[in-house]
């Protein structure tokens, strides 16, 4: 069980430090029990390519830093997508149009919990 909280604390502080950093429509969403490489899934937009690279660089500093974590980076800012694997959290961040065209959250469905 206390394992459980500690994860979903890493959720909550990554989703917290992209909302300081102005991230737009931030979303955590559970999917322990559903997906056999991850227990959340942090979806977020950036305004443009910059701050897309910037959230992912402070999702890595915040994970080595804080959780000693070395998180996986894959794509880049001028894809419009960059994944970041923090182990049991993966991250999504897109620009508007991108989020848009993958609709992750659809993908995901109903049987999800949204937070």
């Amino acid at each position: 069980m206390e394992e459980r909280k500690q994860e979903t604390t890493i959720a909550e502080r990554a989703k917290a430090l992209l909302e300081e950093r102005k991230a737009e429509d931030a979303l955590l969403i559970s999917v322990e029990g559903i997906s056999p490489y991850a227990d959340w899934i942090l979806i977020a937009t950036a305004p443009n390519e910059r701050a897309l690279g910037a959230y992912a660089d402070a999702l890595q500093e915040y994970c080595e830093a804080e959780e000693n974590i070395t998180p996986r980076i894959e794509g880049k800012g001028t894809s419009g997508w960059v994944l970041v694997d923090c182990g049991d959290l993966i991250c999504h961040l897109f620009l508007r149009g991108k989020r848009e065209e993958v609709a992750l959250e659809e993908l995901l469905g109903k049987s999800v919990r949204q937070d």
